[in-house]
C-alpha cells in the first residue's frame, strides 16, 4: 500500500526539497503551507504518477493542528510519516521586535509542532507505527543574543523530540529530530528586521549557509536511517557537542561579542 506523508511548509526551501524527495519515494504527500500558489506550482513539477495533495492552511493559526486532523478524517487518510519542518526567525534585539510576529513565530515553531505530535503521533500509537521528523537547528544548541526567542524555539524542538521519541518508541513510532546550520531559503528574509541589532547576528549565522535540496537530504537519510538526532556532518556535530559542554552565559556573550563586531 502507498505510503503517507503530512509535510508543514512545503511550498518552499527544506520543505519543498522534502516534498520531492518523497513524491520521487513514491509516497502519497499531503502538503500543507500558507501560500496555495506557491503549492500549486510545486505539484505541476511533481512526478505526474504522484498523489498529490495540497492544503492551503494558516498553520500559525491556534487551532491549525486540529483542522488539519479534521481535514484528514473527512479525507479518511492516515499518516505513516509527518514531518514538521515550518517555521521561521527573527533577527535583533527581542525588546524591538514586533509581539505579533514573535506570537506567530512561536506558534508554528512550537505550538503547531507539539500539537501536530499529539494528534497524529497518537493515531501512530495506535496503529503501531509511524515516523516523525522535526526540523531543529544548529542554533537550538546555544543561547543567541540578538535571535533569542528563535533559538530558544529550537531548543524547545531538540528537547520535546527527545522526550516523545523515548515515549513513542515502545509503540513502534520513531521520531527524527534534523538540526541544520542556517539554509539558503527564504527564512534570511523573514528574519530581517529594520533595527540596527539584526545586521551583526545575519553576518554571524551566515557565515556557513547550505543549500536546502541538500539540508532535505541530510534530513531524509536520517529518518529513513532512524536516527533519533541528526546534524550536517561531523563538524556541526562536534560543534554542537563543544556547545553543550560550556555554560550558557559564556556562549551568549561569545554570540553578543561576535554579533556586535
Amino acid at each position: 500500500m502507498t505510503e503517507t506523508v503530512l509535510i508543514t511548509g512545503a511550498a518552499g526551501g527544506i520543505g519543498q526539497e522534502l516534498t520531492r524527495l518523497f513524491a520521487a519515494d513514491g509516497y502519497r504527500v499531503l502538503a500543507f503551507d500558507l501560500r496555495g500558489d506557491a503549492l500549486e506550482t510545486l505539484g505541476a513539477n511533481l512526478p505526474v504518477d504522484c498523489d498529490y495533495r495540497p492544503r492551503a492552511m494558516d498553520l500559525a493559526e491556534p487551532d491549525a493542528a486540529q483542522r488539519v486532523a479534521d481535514w484528514l478524517d473527512r479525507q479518511e487518510l492516515s499518516v505513516d510519516v509527518l514531518v514538521n519542518n515550518v517555521g521561521f526567525g527573527l533577527f535583533g534585539e527581542h525588546v524591538e521586535q514586533d509581539v505579533a510576529r514573535v506570537g506567530k513565530m512561536l506558534a508554528v515553531n512550537n505550538q503547531l509542532l507539539a500539537q501536530l505530535c499529539l494528534l497524529i503521533g497518537k493515531r501512530m500509537k495506535e496503529a503501531g507505527g509511524g515516523r516523525i521528523l522535526n526540523i531543529g537547528s544548529l542554533a537550538g544548541f546555544c543561547p543567541m543574543t540578538y535571535f533569542a526567542a528563535y533559538s530558544a524555539s529550537k531548543a524547545f524542538v531538540i528537547q520535546f523530540s527527545a522526550s516523545l521519541g523515548e515515549e513513542l518508541k515502545p509503540h513502534g513510532v520513531a521520531v527524527t529530530c534534523y538540526c541544520p546550520t542556517t539554509t539558503r531559503t527564504g527564512f534570511l528574509d523573514t528574519a530581517q528586521s529594520q533595527h540596527t541589532s539584526s545586521q551583526g547576528i545575519t553576518r554571524f549565522v551566515t557565515e556557513r549557509v547550505d543549500g536546502p535540496a541538500e539540508v532535505a537530504r541530510g534530513a531524509w537519510r536520517a529518518l529513513r536511517d532512524g536516527k533519533r538526532f541528526a546534524l550536517p556532518g561531523w563538524w556541526l556535530t562536534l560543534q554542537s557537542i563543544a556547545i553543550r559542554m560550556l555554560p550558557l552565559r559564556l556562549m551568549a556573550w561569545f554570540v553578543r561579542r561576535k554579533a556586535e563586531a
